[in-house]
């Protein structure tokens, strides 16, 4: 969750601790309604939380579905807004994301470690990339996890995990991740997250941390819809080749060229 320390800054205690319990509600809540629920292991903690999931798949529509709540829940400049960032890798441990033991002579103290995996996730998060993304690794995506998360649109599509142009991949991000493109939806459906950009975007103007988050958001959804406008296009492209003089009736089978 970011802009803890913001929080921490205007509203005191209250308003932080407030953030950590909406946070930790969103995380549970959603959670609750995928199907592998059972199988979840994770920690929450104020401000970030590990899941680890049994599957790539899960992984995946899980964090895209945590993004989706937490951005289309709040409906007036009074609601809570959560602005979230993360990152989707390869679990590849055999413990649980933290561990805690008391010491052997200082009975009163705890030490807490993280398994390997969890570090490499907060390494990733904490390299300075901004606004509300949720990253990936190259390592997990193959054609059939491409082809679970393709969106159709009309004869063509999107594959919603894309490097992108326009946004920075600092530190250990620079290679070998790529963004999800979470907000990517049906036509009619996107018009919902990007009416939801430009509130938040006046929502937030009155402050600079959380300001800074939007603007750096919107960049994003302006790659996005780029990206879905220019397979509108092609779509309306084939529309009026099949429609011309000589044209062949539609063929529908195979689908042709993918936005990736």
């Amino acid at each position: 969750m970011l802009g803890a320390r913001a929080r921490w800054r205007t509203g005191g205690h209250e308003a932080a601790v407030a953030s950590f319990e909406d946070f930790a509600d969103l995380v549970l809540d959603t959670t609750s309604t995928i199907d592998v629920a059972p199988s979840i292991v994770g920690d929450i903690e104020s401000d970030w939380c590990a899941i680890v999931c049994p599957s790539t798949e899960s992984a995946l529509a899980l964090g895209r579905r945590i993004f989706r709540r937490a951005w289309l829940e709040s409906r007036t400049p009074e609601d809570s807004r959560l602005w979230l960032r993360g990152v989707v890798m390869p679990y590849e441990d055999a413990a649980t994301p933290r561990t805690s033991e008391q010491d052997d002579e200082l009975k009163g103290i705890k030490r807490t470690w993280f398994s390997p995996s969890v570090l490499a996730a907060m390494s990733a998060l904490n390299t300075g990339f901004h606004g509300m993304r949720l990253l990936v690794a190259d390592s997990l995506l193959n054609d059939q996890i491409r082809g679970t998360f393709r969106i159709p649109l009309g004869r063509l599509g999107v594959i919603p995990f894309r490097r992108m142009n326009y946004t920075p991949y600092p530190g250990v991000v620079q290679r070998g991740y790529q963004d999800f493109m979470w907000m990517a939806e049906t036509e009619q459906e996107w018009g919902q997250y990007t009416m939801r950009m430009k509130q938040r975007m006046l929502w937030s103007a009155a402050d600079a941390d959380e300001f800074h988050v939007a603007s750096s958001t919107q960049i994003v959804f302006h790659e996005c819809d780029a990206i879905l406008q220019s397979v509108a296009r092609k779509n309306m492209m084939r529309r009026q080749e099949e429609s011309g003089p000589g044209a062949i009736g539609g063929n529908d089978a195979g689908g042709a060229a993918e936005a990736n």
